[in-house]
């Protein structure tokens, strides 16, 4: 049995799982929770050399301009240059989370281990430490980079091998 229900689970607070909850919340769905495995917003926008994530890189500036790569209602401010550093970027995201009060919605330091759907079309998230919950819609936003993609071939190879 679930420790709590809610109407909507999403699985990550990076870029994606921010506007999820945003949009969600502007069309009066309060019932959210947002499952973040780190203690801060911004995905892979947040710099550490620890393996805790997937990050960029300390000299990572966006390759789309700021007019492409802004939330279309939450301009990026006007004295950011054109292609911003992923400092700019995660203080941006740390705005928007702010400005549109986001954080009520998500339980940080929550490692989604496995989900299920259920016969009644519900879904089963389990998080470390066993905590069970479940929802009636589930979004995935925990990004692209989140495991690594090793070839085949790199158990064999007898040279230096690295992932980037």
């Amino acid at each position: 049995m679930a420790d709590k229900h809610y109407k909507v689970c999403i699985i990550g607070a990076g870029c994606s799982g921010l506007t999820a909850i945003k949009n969600l919340a502007e069309q009066g769905i309060e019932d959210i929770v947002c499952f973040e495995q780190n203690p801060w917003i911004g995905g892979n926008w947040k710099y550490t050399a620890t393996e805790s994530h997937s990050s960029v890189c300390s000299t990572t500036h966006v390759i789309s301009s700021k007019k492409m790569s802004e939330y279309t209602d939450f301009p990026m401010p006007d004295n950011y240059p054109d292609y911003p550093s992923h400092q700019q970027v995660l203080e941006y995201f740390e705005s928007y989370a702010d400005t549109f009060k986001l954080k009520r919605f998500i339980q940080f330091n929550s490692k989604v281990e496995s989900v299920q759907k259920n016969e009644d079309q519900s879904w089963s998230i389990r998080l470390t430490g066993d905590q069970l919950v479940s929802a009636d819609y589930l979004l995935v936003a925990n990004g692209h980079h989140s495991a690594p993609n090793h070839p085949e071939w790199k158990d064999d190879f007898s040279g230096i091998y690295s992932h980037s």
